[in-house]
C-alpha cells in the first residue's frame, strides 16, 4: 500500500472522515465513527501504528503483486475457476459478463476466494496454483482482516448501546460465511468509448467491505440524490496505509435502518490515470 502510490497521480478530493486503528478505544473516535457509518457508510481506516494494521499492510502489498500475475493469467487459463452464478460466486468472472446501468459490457474481471474453503468450514475450491501457494497468505490477510471488521463492529455496536457482540456473533468465521477475498482488474480507458461505468452502481449485501486500491475509480452517491444526477457523485481517493470501508445491507437490516450502506460504483479513473488499468 505503500510502495504502489509514488506511482499514482495526485487528485483533489477523498472521503471526509479518516480513523486510526491505533486509536480505536478513544470514546471521541468511537462517536465520529458511528456518525460516518450513519450519514456516509464509507470512512477511511489508517492501519499505521498498530500491529495488526501494520500486518495488513505488508500482506497487503504481497497480494497486489499476487493478484496483478493472477488477473493477468490467460483467458483460457482464468475461464478453468469460471464461477456459476447465480449458484456460485466464487472464482473468475470474465470482462462482460454483466452490464452496466446504460446496458452496456461491464469493463472489470474478478476473481472471488471463499472464506469457507480458507477456514475449513467448507471444502476449498479450485484454485490456480499460483494461489494454492500462497494460501498462507491468504489465510493470514483473511484473519487480520476479520480482526479489523470485528473491531469495527464492536465500536458501533457499543455507540448503539448494543452488547459489544451484537454484530460479531451474527458473523463468526467458524461458521459458514459468504465473505470473500476478490481480486478486481478494471481495465485502462484509453478510448473515448471506454469512459463510462465499469461496474454497475449497487451496495454491499454482507456487512463490512475493506477495500484497498491504488489507481482511483470507485465513486459513492452523495446521501439524497439520485443514480441519474451527473453531479450526485463523488470519486473516492485512495490514501498510502488506509483501507476504504463501507457498510453492507446486513448492517442496516440489523439495526433497522440506523446504519447506512451507500450506492457505490466504479467509473473510469479521471485524468492521466485513464491509462492505468486498476486492481
Amino acid at each position: 500500500m505503500f510502495r504502489l502510490f509514488p506511482m499514482i497521480f495526485q487528485w483533489r478530493r477523498s472521503l471526509p472522515s479518516r480513523y486510526r486503528v491505533s486509536a480505536a478505544g478513544d470514546v471521541s473516535v468511537a462517536e465520529s465513527l458511528l456518525s460516518s457509518a450513519q450519514k456516509l457508510g464509507f470512512f477511511l481506516l489508517d492501519l499505521r501504528d498498530d500491529n495488526i494494521g501494520n500486518n495488513l499492510i505488508e500482506e497487503i502489498d504481497s497480494l497486489f503483486d499476487l493478484s496483478k500475475v493472477v488477473m493477468n493469467l490467460p483467458s483460457d487459463i482464468k475461464q478453468k475457476y469460471g464461477n456459476d452464478p447465480p449458484r456460485s460466486f466464487l472464482g473468475y468472472k470474465a470482462q462482460g459478463g454483466s452490464k452496466t446501468e446504460t446496458m452496456e459490457p461491464d469493463r472489470f474481471e474478478w476473481f472471488n476466494l471463499g472464506q469457507d474453503g480458507l477456514t475449513e468450514c467448507g471444502p476449498l475450491q479450485p484454485l490456480p496454483e499460483l494461489m494454492n501457494t500462497n494460501l498462507p497468505l491468504l489465510k493470514s490477510f483473511l484473519e487480520h482482516g476479520q480482526e479489523i471488521i470485528q473491531m469495527v463492529c464492536r465500536i458501533l455496536a457499543t455507540q448503539l448501546n448494543l452488547p459489544s457482540d451484537s454484530f460479531t456473533s451474527l458473523q463468526l468465521p467458524s461458521k459458514p460465511s459468504g465473505t470473500v477475498i476478490r481480486f478486481i482488474k478494471a481495465y485502462a480507458c484509453p478510448s473515448a468509448e471506454d469512459l463510462r461505468t465499469s461496474m454497475v452502481h449497487h451496495t454491499d449485501f454482507g456487512t463490512i467491505t475493506l477495500l484497498t486500491n491504488v489507481v482511483r475509480g470507485l465513486q459513492i452517491l452523495e446521501p439524497g440524490k439520485s443514480t441519474k444526477e451527473p453531479d450526485a457523485w463523488s470519486w473516492v481517493r485512495p490514501q498510502p496505509g488506509c483501507l476504504i470501508v463501507n457498510l453492507g445491507d446486513a448492517m442496516v437490516e440489523w439495526t433497522g435502518g440506523l446504519l447506512r450502506s451507500n450506492v457505490h460504483r466504479i467509473r473510469y479513473p479521471p485524468g492521466q490515470q485513464r491509462s492505468s488499468t486498476g486492481i
